[in-house]
């Protein structure tokens, strides 16, 4: 199916005149003809009846006419978008993330690129990491930000090392835990603390069989606790504001809230946090990935949200 038989089908579905139809489209009657035919034999079905003296929709032809409108409008939407991107100087930043809770820092990133550099057209993925992964294996991504999976390996994409980074305890300022570091006017957290309240476990679901097999744990567990899992950060605090109990989470995905209080956790391991791309998008210094990459670390260095 291609937009010149569709073009043909809802003009003389329109017309119901193969003269009009070919005078509209610039054709012959022959080729209008032919290119109803072939629609016709791809889709298996008549679309018009006809004699000599009418043209007539099929019912077949009546259902499917909004459809092929839908399409051709669809097509000639993209081309327009895509004709005006190119003729702009536009360039799209293709970015995956797997938290929401990373606004904040793809925000500061973009902000002086795009500053500067008008023709940045950002769009960004929010998805798992393994799916953004293979997004970027297939060129449907340009970078992807966040920490690094141990499971990816690709040897055309790099990955770029922002810093080393560990966890925060986050936990609703009414619960037992923080009322407790409170009294004792204790700034930070340690395991022993920690062990007897429950924990809100946030761990994507494509890690989740991997994490918890075979005792592979980043963090601490007390299984003798009920505790919570949860697929995303945003999800994670929302259960902690409820006071269900603490999570342990990235430094860089730590938001401010006035309801939550958050402690360092002395124990806590320490994970590469960065940016994956294309190799040579890395080495190019002029693109926009590279770039990217030299703000985040300014920012990760120097700041925190």
């Amino acid at each position: 199916m291609n937009t010149q038989q569709l073009e043909c089908f809802a003009t003389l579905a329109k017309t119901l005149n193969y003269a009009k139809t070919a005078e509209q489209l610039s054709m012959t009657q022959p080729a209008v003809s032919r290119q109803i035919k072939s629609l016709e034999n791809e889709l298996g079905t008549r679309l018009f009846q006809r004699t000599t003296r009418s043209v007539t929709l099929t019912q077949v032809g009546w259902q499917f006419l909004p459809d092929a409108r839908q399409i051709l409008s669809i097509y000639y939407r993209s081309r327009e978008w895509m004709e005006s991107f190119h003729k702009s100087g536009r360039s799209a930043l293709r970015i995956g993330y797997a938290d929401s809770h990373a606004n904040w820092l793809i925000s500061k990133i973009l902000a002086p690129i795009l500053a500067t550099q008008k023709n940045i057209a950002p769009e960004l993925i929010l998805d798992q990491t393994d799916a953004n992964l293979r997004r970027l294996s297939v060129n449907q991504l340009d970078l992807v930000i966040g920490m690094k999976d141990a499971k990816f390996s690709d040897e055309a994409i790099d990955f770029v090392k922002l810093r080393d980074e560990g966890f925060v305890c986050i936990v609703s300022k009414a619960h037992e835990l923080a009322l407790q570091c409170k009294k004792r006017r204790k700034k930070c957290v340690s395991s022993p603390d920690l062990w007897p309240h429950r924990q809100i476990i946030a761990i994507p679901p494509y890690l989740l069989k991997h994490t918890f097999s075979r005792g592979h744990r980043i963090i601490p567990v007390n299984d003798e606790l009920d505790n919570i899992l949860c697929a995303t950060i945003s999800e994670a605090y929302n259960l902690t504001l409820a006071g269900a109990g603490f999570a342990l989470i990235p430094e860089h995905l730590a938001l401010p809230h006035k309801e939550l209080a958050f402690l360092p956790w002395n124990e806590s391991p320490h994970a590469p946090m960065g940016i994956y791309c294309r190799g040579e998008a890395h080495h190019d210094n002029n693109s926009a990935i590279c770039k990217f990459i030299i703000e985040a670390r300014s920012i990760l260095s120097s700041k925190s949200p």
